[in-house]
């Protein structure tokens, strides 16, 4: 498994960019992402940046970048675990990135008052907010490899815009249930994982037996 685990993450590397010279091109553009959501924003809202909303907000950003490392296509037609895998990495590779900028931003409005803040952040809040992102980025992970294998990498990608657009709608008119419905969320997100994981099973045995 642990053989299995550093392929898939040499490969994801590969496909971000960041074998061979390609880190040149890829590591100016992930220090402005993380500049921008990890200092400068933060640094623009100050102590309003701590609000549980913002904070979960945060914690979710991960499904953002593991929902696509998840859709790349396969060499081959991998196995159950192979592609178990990829949705590990994907998950893995997704929450590190948002967890790098959620700490910076923290970091960065501390630094900037002088470590005086009078009211920190809701870390009960944010605790819930971090289940709900792992568990939505495990649930989108695991139904775009589904898709990826039963249809195809652009169809996963394109149902992914649209799952990020409903995401996106969501936050905007109802953000300040986030903290509210984390947890419950994170439930119905363990059980969507658990619904793509049965399907993607049954695809590729489906796909295996017609090979």
């Amino acid at each position: 498994m642990r053989v299995d685990l550093a392929v898939e993450a040499s490969d994801l590397r590969a496909r971000l960019g960041f074998q061979g010279t390609g880190w040149v091109r890829v590591i100016p553009v992930y220090l402005l992402l993380i500049g921008i959501f990890g200092v400068f924003l933060p640094w623009q809202k100050g102590v309003n940046f701590l609000d549980s909303v913002m904070l979960g907000a945060y914690a979710c950003l991960g499904v953002v970048f593991a929902g696509p490392a998840a859709t790349s296509e396969f060499t081959a037609l991998p196995t159950v675990r192979k592609a178990l895998v990829r949705v590990v990495i994907s998950v893995i590779y997704g929450e590190l990135v948002a967890g790098i900028m959620l700490l910076l931003g923290l970091v960065t409005v501390y630094v900037s008052h002088g470590g005086r803040v009078a009211v920190g952040p809701d870390l009960n809040s944010l605790a819930e907010c971090t289940v709900l992102g792992l568990t939505l980025s495990l649930a989108v992970s695991m139904g775009a490899v589904w898709l990826s294998v039963k249809f195809s990498p652009g169809a996963a990608k394109n149902a992914l815009r649209l799952v990020f657009l409903g995401l996106l709608a969501a936050f905007y008119l109802r953000s300040g249930w986030l903290p509210v419905v984390a947890l419950r969320g994170a439930g119905i997100s363990l059980m969507a994982s658990m619904l793509f994981f049965t399907l993607l099973r049954a695809a590729l045995r489906s796909q295996s037996r017609s090979a």
